[in-house]
């Protein structure tokens, strides 16, 4: 034997051997009869069958699942020279094999021809543990599925932002065209009377609009970030109802739209927040009307029942499809959304109305048929024991002979403060700035000093915040402390925090009523 025969015959034996004792896979070989004549030490592992177990007997004998399966022709095929790839997805496995935890191993494998120079002398059968590839397959698949999703989703934030913040303009811009637009009116000419009265009347109703658009996104904020609070009392359910209707019966009657209400003479207590009280029902009111036509009507009706009152607002209008009657409560969601449909809004009026419903202890829902009208159903819990209390109204608060400082450095801003006071009666000094505040105080008499005193601050920084204390330290000097009330741009708990803190007495948010004001002011001022 020469040496390279030698060489030859320990690699293959070394081969064998590692095949054998070594590899990763299963291995078994059988001769031209199908007679199984190796079982490596994985096999052994894996199927609990020994090597002298099932050396020396037929494949199909010792593995009976493989002639069951249709797998002979893949042997007899591999003694013709052809080779047969046993894929995992079409085949599941080569042979039960289970894994340590009593798993099947998912299986791949190869049933080929064994060959020694050009003579088949029987077939090798290799199978490979693919459970670790498909798993990290599967996580693979996952992690693109889960990104697909996230880029959908991402892409769909980005659709309905763009979408929100085209409405939004839209929305703002259709008030405010008619606010400048008749504004610029009456100053380009004389107007008359009838004209003056329309305009004005125009102008107040877009201008109210505007700020219930405000006021919305800044209460949608608040919810979303849990920072809403109610300032619960008793309240007579029904009055909040009637406010409610005064402020949409003119947008109703300019739409030609009939409003009926049942709401009965007693009184309807109950524990909440008035202003979001009628903040729900203005939100409703204004929903109905504005998707009923033209000669429609919308009926609201309170009435008590079980324990509870119940409000209904109804109308005969359009209704609601019925695909997206069961997200009609969702937020920023709307039947059009697209900037030429035919009604305005932001698809944020009725998701505020069930947050601020469910934070009363209540529930709403909606039945509706398309192409007849919607009842829109609100069921509060009824406080009966409380009773009804005296609500002065705010066209009626009167400052007659109250003295009041207004400090304010926009001149516009200033008049309308001092109109806004003396409207109800106040006596008004009106000053740009704090340090001619301070000098009028103190050229002021201490029986002519100011009962209140109502101060801007712009920012509510330091500077203006300081005001207060100024304030309060040189009216203190004089004898007494004078209530002072601050008007903020901006309406949030940490600003009202600060500019209490700071020691104003009250705080009010841009835009604000005459009647609010007035009412602050009355109710800070104390006589003896």
């Amino acid at each position: 034997m020469s040496a390279s025969s030698a060489y030859d015959d320990v690699l293959g034996a070394a081969l064998l051997q590692w095949l054998d004792t070594l590899a990763m896979q299963g291995v078994f070989t059988t001769d031209r009869d199908h007679t199984i004549r190796s079982w490596n030490l994985w096999l052994e592992l894996n199927t609990g069958y020994d090597a002298g177990e099932v050396i020396g007997h037929s494949v199909f004998d010792a593995l009976p699942d493989l002639e069951s399966r249709g797998f002979r022709e893949y042997f007899d095929a591999a003694l013709l020279g052809q080779t047969t790839v046993l894929a995992h997805g079409l085949h599941r496995y080569v042979i039960p094999v289970a894994g340590a935890d009593g798993r099947s191993i998912r299986q791949s494998g190869r049933i080929g021809p064994l060959t020694v120079g050009d003579a088949i002398v029987g077939s090798i059968c290799v199978i490979e543990d693919v459970t670790e590839r498909l798993r990290s397959e599967r996580e693979l698949r996952a992690q693109i599925e889960a990104s697909d999703r996230a880029r959908a989703l991402a892409e769909e934030a980005v659709r309905a932002r763009d979408e929100f913040l085209t409405t939004l303009s839209h929305e703002i811009r259709t008030p405010l065209n008619a606010v400048l637009g008749w504004t610029r009116i009456l100053l380009a000419r004389p107007a008359t009377p009838e004209m003056l009265a329309r305009a004005l009347e125009i102008i107040d109703r877009n201008a109210l609009a505007q700020v219930r658009l405000i006021d919305d996104l800044l209460d949608t904020a608040r919810i979303m970030s849990g920072k809403l609070r109610l300032d619960a009392q008793p309240v007579d359910l029904s009055r909040a109802v009637l406010a409610a209707i005064d402020v949409v019966q003119p947008t109703a009657a300019a739409k030609s739209v009939t409003m009926r209400s049942e709401i009965g003479t007693e009184p309807r207590m109950m524990r909440g927040d008035p202003d979001r009280l009628q903040q729900i029902v203005w939100n409703l009111l204004a929903n109905a009307v504005k998707f009923t036509p033209a000669g429609g009507q919308v009926t609201v009706t309170l009435t008590a029942s079980d324990g509870n009152l119940v409000l209904t607002v109804a109308d005969n209008g359009e209704g609601i499809a019925p695909e997206f009657l069961p997200v009609v409560f969702e937020r920023f969601r709307q039947a059009d959304p697209s900037a030429t449909r035919r009604h305005g809004g932001l698809g944020i009026g009725l998701s505020l109305v069930r947050q601020l419903v469910e934070l009363h202890g209540g529930r709403i829902v909606v039945t509706s048929e398309f192409g007849a009208g919607s009842v829109f159903t609100v069921t509060l819990p009824a406080r009966p024991e409380f009773t009804s209390e005296d609500f002065v109204a705010p066209s009626s608060i009167e400052l007659a002979d109250l003295r009041v400082l207004v400090v304010d450095e926009g001149a516009d801003g200033r008049e309308m403060l001092t109109v806004a006071l003396e409207q109800h009666g106040a006596l008004v000094t009106a000053v740009a700035t704090a340090s001619e505040a301070l000098a009028m105080l103190d050229a002021t008499s201490r029986l002519d000093l100011p009962h209140a005193i109502v101060a801007d601050v712009p920012e509510a920084d330091d500077a203006g915040l300081a005001l207060a204390s100024a304030l309060g330290r040189r009216t203190a000097a004089r004898g007494g402390a004078i209530p002072v009330v601050a008007v903020t741009a901006y309406d949030n708990p940490q600003v009202k925090r600060r500019v209490l803190a700071a020691g104003f007495h009250a705080q009010l948010a841009r835009p604000l009523s005459p009647s609010t004001l007035a009412a602050v002011v009355r109710n800070l001022v104390r006589f003896d």
